[in-house]
């Protein structure tokens, strides 16, 4: 989703787009006009070919930098600036989102401003990264406040109906453990051991089985990742549908299939979630957001949207005893949410449209 309202923005302001993509042929399908850069024979490789490419790199939208997923995931993420800057290239950070305390190393504050000094404009997806920036030195009107790009991809205008099915993004999160080396790596060495995901899956089993018993309720269960950078949702999804004593109640979405993937998502009165974006689609849709949160940027969000008292405290993208009870009154009390919610989320909308405008100024487009 992020990557298709980058594309659409871009496509209409007659910019060609390039991407690094696993598989360059569906890439070309889903986005005619796309160059794409194969990272299947090595995605630093691809990194350098599609920067040498390009007259302007474009990092984000998304979290830029964190430190818990790996030591590698910074860096990563970093080395585009970096590499541009020395081939002369010009620069820009598409609504980033930056880790907060904790989340980053001691070292990457110092690489961050390194990185992001040459850009010619940044903009910023939440309050929280926009104030580490300018802790960190960066300043309008360079940097502006904008909020996550995903969301340029709906209309102000909304219309929603009550609805009895619940959404539940649910996603395994033991990746997220300091480790020096990237799980994608870390899945091909010998010494590499899968966690227990029972107990995980359990709780969310006994959470969405608790909401049917509750509210004879249809459930649909979004898988948002699927790629081999993290976790893969889908196979946590089953993990967790094979759980569920009233799994016949369940629905599996297909993430291939992103308009349909969103449309299911706002036929949902209520979208438990553990993925970040499942609660901005959530928000953008008119779906009331529960957020099992597993990093700041998730409660970044839901503080951006006032809703932080749907967001239940507990262990990281765990769902707790205090999940169900944040559940029940969401669900209970979604007419009075949602009223709250359809200004805010107009703002949000509106905000998100500033990234194109700044792209558009700074580069005289």
């Amino acid at each position: 989703m992020i990557f298709k309202a980058q594309f659409n923005t871009l496509s209409s302001m007659g910019v060609q787009t390039g991407v690094l993509t696993a598989d360059p042929e569906r890439t070309k399908l889903r986005y005619p006009g796309v160059q794409c850069f194969d990272v299947s024979s090595g995605r630093l490789k691809a990194v350098i070919a599609g920067i040498k490419w390009s007259d302007i790199v474009v990092v984000g939208g998304g979290e830029l930098v964190q430190d818990i997923s790996s030591l590698f995931y910074s860096p990563y993420n970093l080395f585009p600036l970096l590499t541009a800057a020395l081939l002369r290239k010009k620069t820009f950070a598409w609504a980033i989102g930056v880790g907060q305390g904790r989340e980053l190393a001691p070292w990457t504050p110092f690489a961050v401003r390194l990185a992001l000094k040459g850009c010619s404009g940044i903009t910023v997806r939440d309050r929280g990264s926009f104030s580490l920036l300018h802790k960190l030195g960066f300043r309008e009107p360079e940097m502006i406040l904008a909020s996550d790009c995903a969301l340029t991809l709906f209309e102000e205008k909304l219309e929603h109906a009550q609805s009895n099915i619940l959404g539940a993004a649910p996603r395994d999160v033991s990746n997220r453990s300091r480790k020096i080396l990237p799980l994608e790596i870390r899945k091909k060495m010998r010494n590499y051991q899968e966690p227990d995901l029972l107990p995980a899956a359990d709780a969310w089993a006994v959470l969405l089985d608790t909401h049917v018993d509750k509210h004879d309720s249809q459930i649909i269960l979004f898988p948002f990742h699927t790629g081999s950078l993290s976790n893969n949702d889908n196979s946590f999804c089953e993990l967790v549908l094979s759980r569920m004593k009233h799994a016949s109640r369940v629905t599996l979405a297909d993430s291939s299939l992103s308009e349909g993937f969103v449309d299911l998502i706002s036929r949902c009165r209520v979208l438990v979630t553990t993925p970040l974006h499942g609660a901005i689609l959530a928000v953008a849709s008119g779906v009331i957001p529960v957020s099992i949160s597993y990093a700041s940027k998730c409660t970044r969000f839901m503080e951006q949207a006032e809703l932080t008292e749907l967001t239940p405290q507990g262990n990281t993208g765990f769902p707790g005893k205090e999940a169900s009870v944040v559940l029940d009154k969401a669900w209970m009390n979604s007419e009075s949410i949602l009223q709250r919610m359809i200004p805010l989320r107009k703002k949000l909308i509106q905000r998100a449209g500033r990234t194109a405008e700044h792209f558009k100024r700074t580069f005289n487009l």
